[in-house]
């Protein structure tokens, strides 16, 4: 009997846990344009200038052993959006973009990687989690409030987490895990 309280216990807080006032996956973000590129298709060239370059445990490629994506076949993956109160700021923003979780299966990223490093254009590098982007609905931001961003301030890209609803992943509100500038992105 005495194993069975042990495993019941740490159940009942996982399940209480998790369940206070966390949000659904599909229920934080609203679908904008449907995806024209799925996990299984090959990854086609950039027609445009490449804005991300992604090294790493990859099982699909574009070029030799690497991806370079430009905006148009990002955004192809479908474009999604959701209000968040931004950290630096302090205001509501809108930010839209594709899912993380829909660009690691684009990328057939290896069952066994375990971390993203993300490098900025000014060289800020940050390791984040693969597990937050596949059970939560972290975005690949390319616009705020219906604008691209660009360069000189937070664009091409940056990582938008929906800290307000997954108060349970208090890291999601950690200033350094809000990337932007993303140039390149290396699977470990």
């Amino acid at each position: 009997m005495h194993n069975r309280q042990q495993w019941i216990v740490p159940a009942l807080v996982l399940f209480i846990g998790g369940c206070a006032t966390d949000a659904k996956f599909n229920d934080v973000y609203t679908q904008i344009t449907p995806p024209q590129l799925q996990a299984g298709q090959p990854i086609p060239l950039p027609n445009s200038e490449p804005i991300l370059k992604v090294t790493g445990r990859l099982g699909n490629t574009n070029q030799d052993d690497h991806i370079i994506m430009d905006r148009q076949t990002i955004e192809s993956l479908g474009l999604v959006e959701y209000s968040v109160l931004d950290l630096f700021e302090q205001q509501n923003h809108i930010f839209r973009g594709v899912l993380m979780r829909d660009l690691l299966d684009l990328w057939q990223v290896d069952s066994q990687a375990t971390t993203l490093n993300l490098k900025a254009l000014n060289d800020y590098n940050i390791q984040v989690p693969i597990i937050w982007l596949k059970q939560y609905p972290v975005l690949f931001a390319l616009q705020q409030d219906g604008k691209n961003m660009q360069s000189d301030y937070r664009g091409p890209a940056m990582l938008v987490f929906p800290y307000q609803q997954f108060p349970s992943v208090s890291e999601f509100a950690e200033e350094s895990y809000w990337i932007w500038q993303i140039a390149e992105i290396n699977v470990q």
